[in-house]
Order: structure tokens, then sequence, then C-alpha cells
């Protein structure tokens, strides 16, 4: 005791040590980490009047102070206990509550006898454990007599976070609560404890239907602590069967509060608060199919002794539909325009939108990484469990056993191992990545090794770390062959193969190849715009302190490497990305001394003085508006802010849009008018020279419209009669989509079905061979007949001349 009713270095449950004191409005407890850390709960205040009982009990050598408080005021909890008290100031802590408050100070004692039994019971909020006596009986044959002694235990249930039956057994409960921060370091916390309840001996245990003492006391355990009771209305609910977690494993349904979101499964409840949320992402899976929802957690949830801090939630990309329940007036107040009351499309894209409007956390995709099948992770292990490691623009995840996530600021180095630089004979190879030593893991660096990657992900992932300014280890021996891009469909199988008969091409053939081209992961169906509309519909945004993947995969080209006559250099040089390949042979080096190895003319400079060219009324109106719009969203993007643009002026009347276009042809007609008296200087590169845009390309041949029809392929065949089916399904499917669903079909068939299709084909094929024969002999006999032609021309011509020939003669006899 400090002097002044002052106790110092007092600890109080759930909290760390602090400050003690009694005064005339009651008692106060003050933590010693008052003022350094704001997160930690400082003070604690019980008024005079809500003191009910006050009870001293010893352990060791301190003592122990329990204060009751009166059930009415319910801001307080039902009792507060402080502990570490001189065990010689009991007199004094007992004068002071007698004089301050009328409360005596009673001794309690507690049972020391070390036994692991005894009798449980339950008194409001409280689950108190007591001594079990066993007295022998008098007389022979008369059983034992069970009499209470002290307490040994008492747990407040109002803290318990989770009352299950462990695994499949029917006489065991077990007690969990929450982990706190407020604790000093180093100091141990209650987390778990688990008792047995002897069954029935008069029961029948295989009888299910029977509910044994502990799963009696577990349900008036979880009704009194109120595990499941919540505060708030659910806004947006996802039942169990929208997807299964992977981690922790099992089936829970997802309830979104305005604070918080819970997890109710079978055995276990959870309830985390949004502020407890590091990350969300959001990452497809291989099979096209499922999308893998990634909660990152700053403080794990557990399940007995195993902790969660990454929660894994497979899910799908089937359209859903969802309902918000809020009223029209509340979402708009509290949400703006980003949630509805009722929402529809993909159901991993409504759980990520939802979980990033109302939790207010950003959901990052992969960014422009692409492994050889054009996906956006590679498969592997870690310590021998497989799983996808997923290298986003800032970081790398690995789902789902165990989720890690690693940090590129991180990392110290990487290292590829087992390639054998592309001379071995291994398939496969590993990546070890060492992170940077820190002070709570001393001088010893953690390790993670990535292992069983497949050999044609090498060239991507090797471009990726390099682009990332992430040290190499083995720099110097990476140089591999890369790997070719392994096409997702099969072109012969769809195109029909090459085909010396089949050398021209069709209107048809491009239509379709085009829709095959769709078909291919990274192709013309998902170019980088289908990247930036799933953007929009997550409502994803990019933090520049923590991940880019969004914004940096958005048409931003990396420059390409400098040309080098080096045969070893064009070796070192990898291709940026397998989808800008293009179908070809190199152009072969030009010979020294022809046309090709003359430099190539610099580009002509703009000539300044040119005419200004003419504005157009929507250039004209966003002159005006941008700057009031971009002040209506100041948090919106560049291209977000463009759209924006584009989308009021296309809402604009044709009479408030008058104005700009009077301006537009007014700047139009003075365009012409400068040009016509305008002369550009020699080497220009302005537009208004005649033939402003330079060289044109030679015509492309005409086709000879009497030419046959080339032969259809068994892919077409199929397609034409799948195709209408497949719009008949899906009305709102696009064109990409369409061409990837007919490439799956075709592909899945059996060849049995396959044959009426080929069968078509050949059929057709026969047909264009023979009419293409009749028309290279008609295209011949043509060609001879003109040629004929031709000669009996010269041959008149030269007749003629002989006969002049002879007379001249004739004459000069």
């Amino acid at each position: 005791m400090s002097g002044d009713g002052v106790w110092k270095h007092i600890g109080l449950h759930g909290h760390s040590v602090g400050s003690f004191s009694m005064s005339e409005e009651g008692i106060q407890w003050r933590s010693a980490m008052y003022g350094q850390e704001e997160a930690t709960a400082a003070i604690r205040k019980i008024p005079k009047d809500a003191i009910k009982t006050a009870f001293w009990s010893v352990f060791g050598k301190s003592g122990h102070i329990r204060i009751k408080t009166l059930s009415t005021n319910e801001k307080l909890h039902h009792e507060y206990r402080f502990d570490g008290f001189p065990v010689g100031d009991y007199d004094a802590l007992k004068n002071e509550l007698n004089e301050k408050f009328e409360i005596d100070l009673v001794k309690y004692n507690m049972s020391a006898a070390g036994t692991q039994y005894g009798i449980s019971k339950m008194s409001g909020k409280k689950l108190t454990f007591r001594h079990c006596v066993l007295e022998d009986a008098d007389e022979e044959g008369e059983e034992f007599e069970v009499r209470q002694g002290d307490e040994m235990m008492s747990l407040d249930l109002a803290e318990v976070s989770q009352c299950v039956l462990p695994g499949n057994n029917r006489n065991e409960i077990e007690l969990q609560f929450p982990e706190t921060d407020a604790v000093e370091a180093n100091n141990d916390q209650l987390v778990s404890i688990r008792f047995y309840i002897p069954p029935d001996p008069e029961g029948d245990p295989s009888d299910r239907t029977i509910k044994t003492p502990a799963e009696l006391l577990q349900q008036k355990i979880m009704g009194t602590a109120n595990i499941r009771k919540t505060t708030g209305d659910v806004i947006v609910e996802f039942d169990p069967d929208k997807g299964v977690f992977l981690t922790p494993r099992g089936r829970y349904s997802i309830e979104l509060y305005e604070r918080f979101f819970r997890m109710r499964g079978l055995k276990y409840d959870y309830k985390i608060k949004y502020d407890a949320i590091s990350r969300l992402f959001l990452l497809p899976k291989p099979d096209e199919v499922h999308m893998a929802f990634v909660i990152a957690l700053d403080k794990p949830i557990r399940q007995g002794q195993q902790r969660y801090q990454h929660l894994v939630f497979q899910t799908n990309k089937d359209p859903d539909e969802i309902t918000v329940n809020l009223d029209e007036e509340t979402l708009k107040k509290e949400y703006g325009s980003d949630l509805q009351p009722v929402m529809r499309g993909s159901l991993s894209n409504l759980i990520a939108k939802t979980f990033k409007v109302i939790a207010k956390k950003k959901v990052f995709i992969p960014g422009k990484y692409a492994n050889a099948n054009q996906q956006h992770c590679v498969k592997c292990a870690l310590r021998a469990n497989e799983g996808l490691l997923y290298p986003l623009e800032k970081q790398f995840v690995f789902i789902h056993k165990p989720p890690v996530l690693v940090r590129f600021n991180e990392v110290e180095s990487v290292e590829f191992q087992r390639y054998a630089g592309g001379q071995g004979s291994t398939r496969n190879f590993d990546l070890c990545v060492t992170l940077k030593a820190s002070s709570s893991m001393g001088t010893t660096q953690q390790e993670y090794t990535f292992s069983g990657i497949d050999r044609s992900d090498y060239s991507s992932l090797y471009n990726f770390l390099s682009g990332k300014n992430i040290r190499i280890k083995n720099l110097q021996d990476s140089v591999m062959e890369v790997a070719p891009s392994a096409p997702v469909y099969n072109e012969d199988e769809i195109y029909g193969g090459p085909d010396e008969d089949m050398a021209e091409e069709s209107e048809d053939e491009d239509y379709d190849a085009a829709a095959a081209a769709a078909d291919e992961p990274g192709g013309a169906g998902s170019s980088e715009s289908e990247m930036s509309e799933d953007d929009e519909d997550l409502g994803s945004e990019v933090d520049e302190a923590l991940d880019s993947d969004l914004e940096e995969a958005r048409g931003k080209k990396k420059p390409k490497p400098a040309e080098s006559d080096s045969e070893e250099e064009e070796e070192d040089v990898v291709e940026e990305s397998p989808k800008k390949r293009k179908k070809g042979k190199k152009k072969q080096a030009a010979p020294a001394g022809s046309d090709d190895d003359e430099p190539k003319s610099k580009k002509p400079k703009k000539d300044p003085n040119a005419p200004k060219r003419p504005t157009s009324a929507y250039f004209l109106w966003m002159g005006e508006n941008r700057a009031s719009i971009k002040d209506k969203n100041p948090d919106m993007s560049f291209g977000d802010l463009a759209r924006e643009c584009s989308r009021v002026y296309k809402e604009l009347t044709p009479e408030e849009k008058a104005p700009y276009d009077e301006k537009a042809n007014a700047d139009k007609a003075r365009y012409k008018s400068e040009m016509a008296d305008y002369t550009p200087p020699a080497g220009s590169s302005s537009k208004a020279e005649k033939g402003g845009k330079g060289k044109k390309a030679p015509a492309k041949k005409k086709k000879d419209p009497n030419a046959p029809k080339r032969g259809t392929t068994s892919f077409m065949y199929f397609s034409s009669e799948m195709r209408p089916k497949i719009k008949e399904e899906n009305p709102d499917i696009s064109f990409g989509d369409t061409g990837k669903e007919l490439g799956a079909r075709f592909r899945a068939l059996s060849p049995e079905e396959k044959k009426k299709y080929e069968d078509m084909a050949a059929e057709d094929k026969i047909r264009y061979k023979g009419e293409m024969d009749a028309y290279k002999k008609k295209q011949k006999a043509e060609a001879e007949a003109e040629a004929e032609a031709e000669d009996s021309d010269d041959d008149g011509v030269d007749d003629g001349d002989n006969g002049d020939d002879s007379d001249s003669d004739s004459d000069s006899d």
C-alpha cells in the first residue's frame, strides 16, 4: 500500500496490473498502461451503491478480493476479481471497505486439495466447481455419503466464447474463452477447459435419442452464456449450402451485421469483428468453377488447440441472388449506391462485394501473373500438403493447408531449387522463400519451400519475381529454356489440322476462330477489359501501401527489351507473357548488305505550326464538367472518372448537347479553312499532308467468288447445332463465354458422340476436294485457252512480216 487508500501492482481479472483505490464515490482500478496503449481498457469504476459483497481469499503469498455487484446495474459485471494484495493488508482493506461502503470483507476459504473431481453448480451466470468429499459409511453395504467441500474454481459464463462436445464424445464438454491483448506479455491466460460428466449408470449409451448429462449441461451453459444471442439485425445472410469452409473445415452459415459477422456451425459459433480483419482476397481456382474467398485475421480463432488466422471459404461463380435486410433510405444513407435491396450476380462476387461494403475492407484479386496454362496460380506443396500458390502484386498467398500469406517486403531472397538449369530430367522444381530476420525470431530466418512446381511454370515465375526486384540467390545459374505455352484446346481438333487442300480461309472460319480464341484463357475472350470489369463488380480498390493487384493489371505494359545481335542474349530474353505470343516462324536475319541492314529512318517531328485538330462535342462538354464531377467523387480513380463522365454525357438530352455540337461544328469549319491555306514543310509528320496516314499497305488479294467453299470441320458442325441451345439455356451469356462453353462441351464428348460430326466433316471434305479438283481443272483450261489465244495473235503478226519480206525480194529480183 502506498498510502491514501491506494494499492499498486494489483491485477484485475482479464487485464494487466494497475492501481487499486477506494474513495467516497466507489472503487477504481487504473491500468499501469494507461496513456501508453489506447487499445487497452484503462479504467474500471464500481460505484458505491452497486457494491453488494466483498470476499477475501489467500493464494500462496498474495491476497485476492472478489467484489460482487448488484444485478440492477446492467453496465457492470456481476463480479470483479482483484489479486496481488499483501496478505498483511487484510485489516487495512477491511477497515476501508467498512468505513467508506459499510461492507464487511468476509474471509472465503478455497480448496487446495488438488483433486480433479468435484460437484458443479450454476448460479446465474456463474459456474462453481466445489471439492467433493466422500465420507465412509458407518455400516457395511451402505453407499458413500457425498458432501460438498470448499470452492475449487468458479467461471464467469459471460466470458465463454464456445461450449462444445469435443469430437464424438458425449460425456465431455469443452469451454473456450477469448484471448485478450490487455494481459501483459508472457502472462498465462485461460483459453479452454474441459469437464468430464459421468453418464447415467441406468441409461443406455447406445440410445442417441436420450441426452447425456454432459449434453444437458452444455445446453444449459449455451442458454445462460448467450453464445448464440446477437444484438442487432442481420444485414446479409449466406446459407451453409452456398459454400464450404476449407479452413476451418466445415459448413457454416455467414451472417453480416453492422460491426461484425458471425459463422454459425453445428458445433462452433464465431463472432468476428470487422476491425479484426486485415485483408480480403478473392482467388480463382484452376477448375474455372470455384472461387476461394480468403479472410485474413489479425487475431486467430480457435478450435480446441488449433488456431486459424486465415479463413478460406470455397464458393462458386453460379448466378445467384441475395436480399439486403435494410430499407432503401438506410441503404442510401449508410452505404450510398453500393448496396441494393435485391442484388443479383455471381455468388462469389456477391460475397466479396457485401464484405467489402459492409466491413469497409478492400478485396484484392490476382493481377497480371499467369502461368503456362494462363492461370493465376501454380500447383505446389508446402510441408507435404498440396495447394495453390498465388503470386500477387505485393505478396504470395498459399491455400489452403495451411494458408500462408507472405508479403514481398518481408522476403529476404528466393531460390529456385532442383530445376537443373533446364538440362536435367526432372519435371518439377522447388521455390524456397527466405524471410528477413525479425526481432521476434532473433537471428533465425524463417523459410517456406513450395515444392513440386511444374517445370513449365518456371519462366513465368522467374520473370514475375525479377520484375518485383526480389533477390534471386541462384541468378547466375537461372538460364532455362522457355517452355511453350500449352493451349487450353487442341487447334487440330477444332480447325481440322493442316491440309494442303485447305490453304484458303473462309469468312465462316474467321468468325468461329474468334470464338475458339475466346475459349483460351488470356485470349481475346478474356482480355484485360474483363479484369477491369471484375474489378468494378467487386468494387475493389487499390491501396498503394498494400496490393496494387487490380490497377497494375489494367493495360500497363512493360517496355520491350532492346534487341541484341548476340545469340546468347537472345536466349536470355524471356517473353513477357505467353498470351502475347504470335503464331508463325521468326523472321530470319537478313544477309549483310541487304536493304534490311539499312537503319530505319527516325520518326519525323510534328510541325508546331500545323493547324490544331478540331475538338469533338464530348471533349468540349467534359472540359467544362469534369472538375465538378471530380469534386463530387474525390475517391474515383482516373479510369472510373472517365467512365462516369461518359455515362453522364450519354444521359444528356439532344437539347443539352446542342450548344456543344454547334461549337464542335464551328471548330471543324475553322480547321478546314486553316488547312486549305496550310502547306506542311518537308519531312514533317503532320497528318495534314496528302495521304496523311503515310504509306498504304498493299491491297489484299481479292478472293475468287467462284472458288468452292472450304470444308467444314467437326467442331463447326457441333457449334452450329449447340450454339442455339446454349443461347436458349443462358440468354445473357456473352460471345466469349459462348465460345468457351462450346469448346468445353466439345472436349467432353466421347469418341462415339464425336463420330457423328466427324462423319459429316469427312463427307464435306470429299465434297470440297471434288469441287476443288473441278475448279482447278476449269482454271487450268481457261489459262490454256488464254495462252492459245495470245499465241495465235503473235503468229498472225509474224506471217504478215514474212509476206512483206518476200515481196521485197521479188521486187529486187
